[in-house]
């Protein structure tokens, strides 16, 4: 049931279709969700079946140009419901989880239609066809898609699966139809680095892969029960760096690896221009080269002066880049003193490092008894839900702002981000 709860007046289908209808086609394919109706309401003609009172009607529209739309808005029947994952990943980052999170957090989802919406990865082990031919028929293109190893038996390992599955042949399919696909490859040691990530790099160039990025296996404190997994030490880390550029210098903008592997590895990472897009900054590829160049832009239109002294929450592995831009803009401005305050991760385990990760919790621990001049704490906006205002542990902005008895402001990860919440607080 897709029921139409209201009809805008400037609809093209404006008294045809009426609220408590219930949609059940367009142009004869079967209404499955949300993404049927976008792709309909994009389209310069069709027909939408509904049926009223126990009788089909279709119902014809054009629309020239396609200036105005369908307006129609339905019940919760029509949104889109995660599609759990079918895989037993050895690395699997929900099943590490402590208990008490947001439900939300562990829902195990590998689903096609969020991967191109919000450009969430995929593994595509529970796609049908019926899955497939409606990719191909929509053109969801860019594709996120989590390849791992292209050495079939060691990609089962990884995935914890049995099953044969020919995931190049997929994607092959994919990129002969014109359906574009980003990849990824999450690392670890002893399993898929070494000659199988130099395999997987050719092998996903060769079916038609737009990048790919390699990133170290995330491992919390949490694994009581769960498979050995060894994480990414600096000499592994220092091998997949060496194996991925120079596969990059003979094919250009393809493959890349993230800033932690570089992190770890103890060596700085490239400059704007390696990263091309960005098209993996999702991913936490080119972050920090990002981070200056938006850094250096919103400088340039900074106020003559500023006097203030603020302080600023990350994780342990962004310190050193927020310690370089705290200096630059120490340097500019001779009032202005900014305060880093790094968190170790003790919530999921000090080898979580990334600021994502950060819990009001460990906040609390680390620095709530200490006193301050900081007319304000800036908190990176990846800290918190998506569009929301809490923690991972639960924790609200505010409630955090009051353990810590001093306003919070709540800045957009980026070098820009971090430059208004400096110099205007945000505003």
């Amino acid at each position: 049931m897709a029921v139409v709860t209201s009809v805008d007046e400037d609809s093209i289908v404006c008294g045809r279709i009426k609220p408590g209808d219930d949609v059940v086609a367009f142009s004869g394919r079967k209404f499955v969700d949300i993404l049927d109706y976008i792709y309909a309401d994009g389209c310069e003609k069709g027909v939408v079946t509904v049926v009223r009172d126990g009788k089909e009607i279709d119902v014809p529209y054009r629309n020239r140009g396609c200036i105005r739309t369908l307006g129609l808005s339905f019940d919760s029947s029509v949104e889109i419901v995660p599609r759990n994952c079918a895989n037993n990943c050895v690395f699997c980052f929900v099943r590490q989880l402590p208990k008490n999170l947001r439900d939300t957090l562990y829902v195990k989802d590998d689903d096609y239609r969020l991967s191109f919406i919000s450009g969430s990865y995929i593994t595509c082990t529970n796609l049908q066809e019926e899955d497939i031919e409606r990719i191909l028929y929509y053109k969801l293109s860019p594709l996120y898609i989590s390849v791992h190893a292209t050495d079939k038996e060691v990609q089962k390992r990884l995935f914890g699966i049995k099953k044969d599955f020919d995931q190049l042949a997929l994607l092959r399919r994919f990129h002969e139809a014109g359906i574009k696909f980003h990849t990824q490859i999450v690392l670890v040691k002893g399993i898929n680095d070494g000659d199988v990530l130099k395999k997987s790099l050719q092998e996903t160039f060769d079916v038609g892969a737009e990048t790919i990025a390699v990133v170290p296996v995330g491992l919390t404190e949490h694994r009581s029960g769960l498979p050995e997994v060894q994480p990414v030490d600096k000499e592994t880390a220092e091998s997949c760096i060496d194996i991925c550029e120079d596969f990059y210098r003979s094919h250009p903008g393809f493959c890349y690896c993230s800033d932690e592997m570089y992190q770890i590895a103890g060596r700085e990472t490239p400059p704007a221009e390696y990263y091309g897009n960005f098209d993996q900054i999702e991913n936490g590829v080119g972050l920090i080269a990002k981070f200056f160049q938006d850094f250096n832009e919103e400088i340039s239109y900074g106020p003559k002066s500023v006097r203030r002294t603020v302080g600023l929450f990350t994780g342990v592995s962004g310190e050193s880049t927020m310690q370089k831009a705290k200096a630059i803009l120490e340097k500019k401005y001779k009032g202005l003193h900014i305060n880093i305050y790094a968190v170790k991760n003790r919530f999921f385990g000090e080898t979580v490092t990334v600021t994502g990760l950060v819990t009001a919790t460990d906040i609390i621990d680390q620095y709530g008894k200490m006193q301050t001049k900081d007319k304000y704490y800036l908190i990176p906006s990846v800290m918190l839900k998506e569009f929301g205002n809490q923690f991972l542990d639960n924790m609200t902005v505010e409630e955090l702002s009051e353990k810590l008895n001093k306003k919070i402001v709540v800045i957009p990860a980026g070098g820009d981000g971090f430059v208004r919440g400096v110099l205007y607080g945000g505003k």
